[in-house]
């Protein structure tokens, strides 16, 4: 009985005090948050992507990194807004450039089995739309698709490799998708992350 009458004297004394409750400054913090997201959004093309989250070294990636690291080619078919789209693209696999850091930084408890299945791929445009590829799809030893991170095209044989432009210096392709959602231009950030564990939760 003490230790409720105690529990609810705590209450009453924070409540009084306006401590845990919504402030004026928390609020304002948020609207600054959001004008400042909002800028960070504003879209355009983009020069360069960060690589980072669950791997061995983060790495700043421009265009000239991207071609010095062995590249693929691959003809994809997808529908957009406009209609069908048909291209063959150039560009590193998504799973080779991980590999180029040093490669994934594996889940720190041992007790998950095959942890790589449980990260996935958070891949980020200047306008902040987000993807999400799960590394299952691109490890070798599982689905191996050659998802790309495409720095150009080879529409027109005649003209050889032409160099992106509208859509930043790399998009990402999934070779698969028959809708071209996950085919995200302006690439700014590219972060490896891992499902929370569940086990033993409601």
């Amino acid at each position: 009985m003490r230790l409720t009458r105690r529990i609810a004297l705590v209450s009453l004394t924070l409540s009084i005090l306006g401590l845990g409750q919504p402030t004026f400054a928390d609020s304002s913090r948020e609207n600054y948050s959001t004008s400042e997201q909002q800028a960070e959004c504003s879209g355009g093309p983009s020069d360069n992507f960060r690589l980072g989250g669950q791997v061995v070294n983060r790495k700043t990636f421009t265009l000239s990194d991207l071609q010095s690291l062995p590249s693929s080619e691959v003809t994809v078919n997808f529908l957009t807004g406009q209609g069908q789209e048909t291209h063959t693209y150039v560009g590193v696999p998504l799973w080779q450039l991980i590999e180029s850091v040093g490669g994934l930084k594996p889940n720190p408890d041992p007790s998950v089995k095959n942890n790589l299945l449980r990260q996935y791929i958070v891949l980020e445009a200047t306008d902040c739309y987000q993807v999400v590829i799960a590394v299952g799809e691109i490890q070798p030893n599982f689905e191996n698709k050659q998802v790309l991170v495409a720095y150009a095209t080879k529409d027109d044989p005649s003209l050889g490799q032409q160099l992106l432009t509208s859509e930043g210096f790399a998009r990402l392709v999934v070779p698969g998708d028959s809708r071209g959602g996950r085919y995200i231009s302006n690439i700014r950030r590219i972060y490896v992350l891992s499902a929370p564990d569940f086990r033993f939760k409601p």
